[in-house]
């Protein structure tokens, strides 16, 4: 299985969101630089040898198909100008394409919750009317609920490509882009050493103005033979400029495998209620 993906929008919006792979160009070095730092290095890995070396990374194939559902405990927190909130969540997953996500908010404001049921695409927030997710934005959920994304990664793109050797985050990494199925450009990057994946780069909106994000993965630990990343922070810096900030940090503080039971992924009845007008 994958290491946890964290959200990129807060709770209120939904946890399975397009923004995890957001849609910036590649950031790095002029055409001339990156084609003399392959002349200090020598040929790049294709993106296929870079995924295949990150599957090693974790575990193996083997041991990665060896699981077929996950549970994630721990805590989401959103940093803000006037202070910050910690929400505990719960995230479920199961093969091939089942995730559910639960946090609770502050103040007994209730349950935040989103999914995937294999088909449908959906989130429900205390007080609000049900969504049902379409087009773009459901493919995205439905791969960001792909329990084996970690070896199934290529299929997600029309094409990926490694592009040059970067710094990423105090990493020296490969970077790939592509282009997902659904047309949005996508960076990630690898640590040249571990072979582990380091984060994603891609644009987004921050306290209301455009802004770069990184979404870094951190703090992996070898959990019934797969490697997870505990720990997944979210920086932003604002493209007017000024430093880069911490928006929100995922830490799991409990990852088991294989004790899922299929009916958790259900949606509420409100949103089946409301997939039964569609």
């Amino acid at each position: 299985m994958p290491a946890a993906r964290p959200l990129a929008r807060a709770l209120s919006l939904t946890i399975a969101c397009a923004a995890t792979f957001g849609a910036s160009a590649p950031g790095i070095a002029s055409h001339t630089a990156q084609r003399a730092l392959r002349a200090r290095v020598g040929a790049l890995p294709t993106a296929k040898e870079v995924v295949a070396r990150y599957d090693r990374a974790l575990g193996g194939i083997e041991a990665i198909h060896r699981h077929t559902s996950a549970t994630l405990t721990g805590t989401l927190e959103l940093r803000k100008p006037d202070g910050f909130a910690k929400i505990p969540l719960v995230v479920r997953m199961r093969a091939p394409y089942f995730q559910l996500t639960t946090g609770t908010l502050p103040n007994n404001a209730g349950e935040d919750s989103s999914g995937f049921d294999g088909a449908n695409a959906w989130h429900l927030a205390p007080g609000a009317k049900p969504e049902v997710f379409t087009g773009n934005t459901r493919e995205s959920i439905k791969r960001d609920a792909d329990f084996y994304y970690a070896i199934t990664e290529l299929s997600w793109f029309k094409s990926i490509e490694t592009v040059g050797i970067e710094e990423f985050e105090g990493h020296s990494c490969y970077h790939l882009h592509g282009t997902t199925n659904w047309g949005v450009s996508n960076n990630q990057f690898y640590d040249r050493a571990t072979g582990l994946l380091v984060g994603y780069e891609f644009d987004n909106v921050w306290r209301g103005a455009p802004a770069l994000e990184h979404m870094i993965f951190s703090h992996y630990e070898k959990i019934d033979g797969v490697l997870v990343s505990m720990t997944q922070t979210s920086k932003a810096q604002l493209k007017s400029g000024g430093d880069w900030a911490v928006a929100q940090i995922m830490t799991n503080t409990s990852v088991t495998f294989n004790n899922v039971d299929p009916s958790v992924f259900t949606p509420p009845q409100a949103v089946r209620d409301l997939l039964a007008k569609k």
